[in-house]
Parts: structure tokens; C-alpha cells; sequence
């Protein structure tokens, strides 16, 4: 579905990714794993056109995207949840979830996906006239993660959606994304916590200082002694 091959790109002139490439088929969840500053976030970049390309080509469901434009890229289906959330703070709930669904005029849609919102996030039921802002950090990463799903995608990049949780949330989170995939949705997870990242996800990717340098799948990365030395033990 989604193909990267040999991308990279600099931020004046600094290389930031440096031959990255990565395959995501229909309906798997892929972990993009690596620590602060690795290129997780600009692959995420890249990936939305919001980032230029030095060199390598991207491909969505077989169609070069790598000179499309941002609206086309989600336009074609590729959705993204930030990091950080990045709700409207002083809109509701509902008013954030609806603009996840700006491009459908069908109520009836509109509602059908609200309805499997409500369904994977009961509490957001509760709260749907809470603004925004004044939600808790939990909250407002189900809003993040629903406007996400609202446009119906054909895939979901969810950037570090555990950030700031509490263990328990992060838990919570987990079962939730997990579920999502579950349900035949396509899902590249980035993330830094890689045991809980790795405990759902088919395979995965370690980027360091902007270049791939582990991937294969599950069982394959719990082994490998990059991953156990910088990521699970201790």
C-alpha cells in the first residue's frame, strides 16, 4: 500500500534521512521505532509531502506521490494523527471529530462515523460538548486519534500517540490502535516505546540518526541485540 524507496531529504542542508526505505502492505500495522531526533517524525514528513525529497521516489497503492502536494496525499486516503495531539483547543469534542470528515457531505456518513468513534472511544460520548482544551491529555488523544479516523483512510499514521500518557492510558491506548488494525484498517505506528509498539505491531523499522538500520518482524526485533540493548532492557 504504502512504499518508500531510498528517500532522503535535509533541513538546510543538514541530511536528515539518508536512504530510507520501508514497505507497509493492506491491512498491517508497521512500528517506525527510534529516540528523539532519529527522523521518525520527518519519514512521517516525507511521507505527508510537507517535507522535500533530495532523492528517492514514494509510491501510494502503486502511484508515485513523491511531487504530489499535501492535500492530494491525504486526499488520496493517507490520514495522520500529530504528535502532540494538535486539536483546536477552543472547539468541542464533536467540532474537532466533524473536521476529521470535512470532505463528506452525507450526514448520514458522518454519523455512521461518529457511531464507530463512540464505539472504540465510549467516554469521548460523554464529552462531546467539552471543549477541547480543557480535556485531559487522554481525552483529547482519543479526539486526536477519531478525527484521524473520520475521513475514513486507507491508512492512519499515528505520530507518538502514548506521549505523555499515563502508564495505564498508554495500556489503554495500545488495546485501542491494536483493535483499529484489527478491524481492517492499515496502520504505521511511530513510536519511541518500543515494547509496547512491537507487542502489537507485524513488523517493524529502528531508525537511527535518520537512516533504517533494523527491520524485520516481531519476533525478529525482540531478538535483535540493538533493540534489546537501547529499548528493552533495564
Amino acid at each position: 500500500m504504502l512504499k518508500l524507496e531510498g528517500i532522503s531529504t535535509q533541513y538546510g542542508g543538514v541530511p536528515m534521512l539518508r536512504k530510507v526505505s520501508m514497505e507497509i502492505e493492506k491491512g498491517e500495522l508497521v512500528c517506525l521505532l527510534g529516540s528523539n531526533g532519529a527522523g521518525k517524525t520527518t519519514t512521517m514528513k516525507t511521507i505527508l509531502r510537507l517535507v522535500s525529497l533530495v532523492e528517492g521516489s514514494i509510491f501510494f497503492e502503486g502511484r508515485p506521490i513523491h511531487s504530489w502536494k499535501p492535500h492530494q496525499v491525504v486526499g488520496a486516503g493517507i490520514s495522520v494523527v500529530p504528535e502532540g495531539r494538535r486539536l483546536f483547543p477552543k472547539m468541542t469534542a464533536l467540532e474537532n471529530l466533524r473536521l476529521g470528515a470535512f470532505s463528506e457531505k452525507d450526514e448520514g456518513e458522518i454519523q455512521k462515523r461518529l457511531e464507530t468513534i463512540y464505539r472504540l472511544f465510549p467516554r469521548l460520548q460523554e464529552r462531546l460538548n467539552q471543549v477541547a482544551g480543557t480535556m485531559s491529555g487522554g481525552e483529547q488523544g482519543m479526539v486526536a486519534i477519531g478525527r484521524g479516523m473520520m475521513g475514513k483512510p486507507k491508512i492512519l499514521l499515528l505520530d507518538e500517540p502514548s506521549l505523555g500518557l499515563s502508564p495505564i492510558l498508554v495500556e489503554e491506548f495500545v488495546k485501542t490502535i491494536k483493535r483499529i488494525n484489527e478491524e481492517g484498517n492499515t496502520i504505521l505506528l511511530i513510536e519511541q516505546n518500543a515494547k509496547k509498539a512491537l507487542s502489537i505491531a507485524s513488523k517493524g523499522y529502528v531508525l537511527q540518526k535518520g537512516e533504517i538500520v533494523v527491520k524485520g518482524n516481531r519476533s525478529e526485533l525482540f531478538q535483535s541485540d540493538l533493540i534489546q540493548k537501547a529499548y528493552l532492557r533495564g
